[in-house]
């Protein structure tokens, strides 16, 4: 659970000043110049010799550094996704304002079946606990199953404006781009930025994770036609300037092919001698072509094309093999801390849609903050008055957090609520900003996937009345996802047949079920596994059939694997792997994972592992991309890889 950390207080409330500020400078139509900033705003600071806080500027000391401070100050608002405007004002001077329909999205009101299914769709998804997850659950978040991005605010605005985006992409090379945003794709579970390249007819797409700089929004426009549209919302991630078709064919086991069957629509299969089975799937690269055959890994054998396999050959001699610095010259930063601002901003936005107001407890559990924090935060909003002299009192500032208190005596532990006050229905801003938008979207229709629910697609209809004519959602379906999901409401005991890729047939398991996630365009359960005795992992499109189901009557064990999707996370042995630009994407993912830029070009990622085949598979995925540089496991990969090598 976090604490409140020295030193950042001030730095808080600063922002947070600023941030609702400039937002009322625009409302009130002044912007305001850094000097007025400089000059009047201030914020409270509580002395360790004094029990209440005393006003204080917020900007103080030599020139020099007060104007870097308001810099930076100025980069990590705009690093939350809002637009700071630049005026020129009639004496010449720069005032800036803050546009609030830059970062969020319009006011949506869901009723109270449609507040049900959001809050049963997100649980579904998990959403990170820097999004919308816990806005409108009770309980913290667990591990995402879809990549978050705060990139998606500034992107969601440039496709509204048709205007050009800038930002630095990371892919051989590390460079800026400029390009005209057409559509936002996700496409299982990986979302694209699909754009046209500034200056060419050129349509191209952008992983967000690989983004490497806010993206920013120009003063041009630009024009589209809907062919052009169209063109871009046909794009796939396997797509080439000129895609060459690839026939890729296989032999495995009966079990395996089935699989493949299902997982590669279009894919031929025929039963050979031996029980064994020839299968055939297109693709549209060589890349694509050569990562099937290595996630399959030993499970297949490649029969053709010949030039695929002269490319396996050599990609497994190189896996984690390379030049690698010594540890100790690898100096990484300690991990981030939370996001502050954004922080606060969920807890604002929580409590504004609360109509009845939040306690301290409440938000606590939500947010997993010490409820010593959670009262910081919030009485900082509910008292936070910058430059009112300036501006005629704060009756209309835009935090507009009142607290009540049932003990006001004994105020620093009481459990107060905190809840929004409006003037009237326009004064009330939005809770949501166009990235928790766009959470929603894909958690709802996830969740429509399982759920029979008017209240689902009335709520995907309000979000697509904002949002439909530039985003679009492709999710895979996995036929027992439903009597899975199921299950795990009725808390059922399931009898399945379930297919493990390296078997030859399927197997009778009875299992338990606990939890869904998504991961990479592919859906998995936690369940307690009564055969083992302990809790596993299983992916749901390797179930054949669902043979029996009974309640379930006894008492299982915790999970103690947290982030059990992965094993990776803040469990496990650490792990140090140097990586070239190009592999950075299969790390990303990685639950608090550490980078360092490396003066040959190359990056160095630290997270832990606690189980050792997913570092084997990891490494062998990367290939000649990357080598680990933590001696303990300077040889994963390689027996895998022997193995694969062995079917060629």
């Amino acid at each position: 659970m976090s604490t409140i950390r020295g030193g950042i207080e001030q730095s808080r409330e600063r922002l947070v000043a600023l941030i609702l500020l400039l937002q009322r400078a625009w409302s009130d139509g002044r912007p305001l110049t850094q000097e007025e900033i400089i000059r009047e705003l201030k914020v409270d600071e509580y002395p360790a010799s004094s029990k209440g806080p005393k006003k204080v500027r917020a900007y103080e000391g030599n020139e020099g550094a007060v104007r870097q401070k308001f810099e930076r100050d100025k980069a990590r608002i705009r690093d939350l996704g809002f637009d700071i405007e630049t005026v020129t004002l009639p004496d010449d001077s720069i005032g800036y304002r803050i546009d609030p329909a830059s970062g969020y999205a319009p006011v949506i009101h869901f009723d109270e079946d449609e507040q049900r299914v959001v809050q049963l769709s997100l649980r579904f998804c998990g959403f990170g606990s820097s999004g919308a997850f816990s806005v409108f659950n009770e309980t913290p978040a667990s591990e995402g199953g879809l990549e978050f991005s705060a990139y998606y605010t500034p992107v969601v605005r440039a496709l509204k404006t048709r205007r050009v985006l800038r930002f630095y992409y990371q892919s051989s090379t590390n460079k800026e781009r400029e390009v005209e945003p057409l559509v936002i794709d996700v496409l299982n579970g990986i979302s694209y930025l699909v754009a046209r390249v500034r200056g060419t007819g050129e349509i191209k797409g952008y992983r967000f994770s690989r983004m490497t700089s806010m993206p920013e929004v120009l003063g041009d426009s630009f024009e589209v036609d809907d062919v052009v549209l169209e063109v871009a919302r046909a794009w796939r991630a396997e797509f080439q300037k000129e895609p060459t078709p690839i026939d890729v064919v296989v032999t495995t086991n009966a079990n395996y092919a089935d699989l493949l069957v299902r997982q590669f629509p279009g894919a031929l299969a025929a039963t050979k001698k031996e029980g064994r089975v020839e299968v055939g799937v297109s693709f549209q690269s060589p890349r694509a072509a050569l990562r099937f055959v290595l996630e399959a890994a030993e499970r297949v054998r490649l029969l053709s094309p010949k030039s695929l396999r002269l490319e396996l050959a050599q990609w497994l001699k190189r896996v984690n093999r390379g030049e690698v610095p010594s540890l100790g010259s690898l100096k990484f930063s300690t991990p981030t801390s939370s996001d502050v601002l954004g922080e606060t901003l969920q807890l604002l936005h929580a409590v504004y849609l609360s109509e009845d107001g939040l306690r301290i407890s409440e938000l606590a559990t939500r947010f997993n903050l010490s409820r010593e924090h959670v009262r910081l935060i919030m009485d900082r909003l509910s008292s936070l008055e910058p430059m009112a002299e300036s501006n005629d009192g704060s009756g209309l500032f835009p935090a507009h957090v009142i607290k009540d208190c049932d003990d006001w005596d004994h105020e620093e532990t009481d459990d107060s609520t905190y809840r929004a006050d409006f003037i009237d229905e326009y004064d009330e801003p939005s809770a949501l900003m166009w990235r928790d938008l766009f959470e929603l979207n894909i958690a709802l229709r996830e969740a429509s996937r399982v759920y029979t629910d008017p209240a689902i697609y009335s709520a995907i209809d309000k979000i697509e009345d904002v949002a439909r004519d530039f985003v679009q959602v492709e999710l895979a379906n996995e036929a027992m996802l439903s009597l899975v999901q199921q299950a795990i409401d009725q808390h059922e005991q399931l009898k399945i047949l379930y297919a493990p890729a390296s078997a030859e047939g399927a197997s009778e398991r009875t299992v338990e079920p606990r939890e869904i996630k998504v991961l990479n365009g592919h859906t998995y359960m936690r369940a307690f596994s009564t055969n083992r005795g302990s809790w596993r992992t299983f992916r749901i499109d390797r179930i054949t059939d669902i043979v029996a189901r009974s309640p379930a009557s006894e008492e299982r064990p915790g999970d103690d694997v947290v982030n059990w999707l992965t094993q990776v996370g803040d469990e496990g042995e650490e792990v140090v792997v140097i990586v070239e630009p190009y592999a950075r994407y299969l790390f990303e993912p990685l639950p608090s994972s550490q980078w360092l830029a490396l003066a040959d070009g190359r990056h160095a990622v630290k997270f832990r592992v606690s189980d050792e085949s997913f570092l084997d598979h990891l490494m062998v995925l990367a290939g000649p991309g990357a080598v680990v540089a933590t001696e303990k496991f300077a040889t994963a990969g390689h027996e895998l890889a022997r193995h694969i090598a062995a079917t060629l």
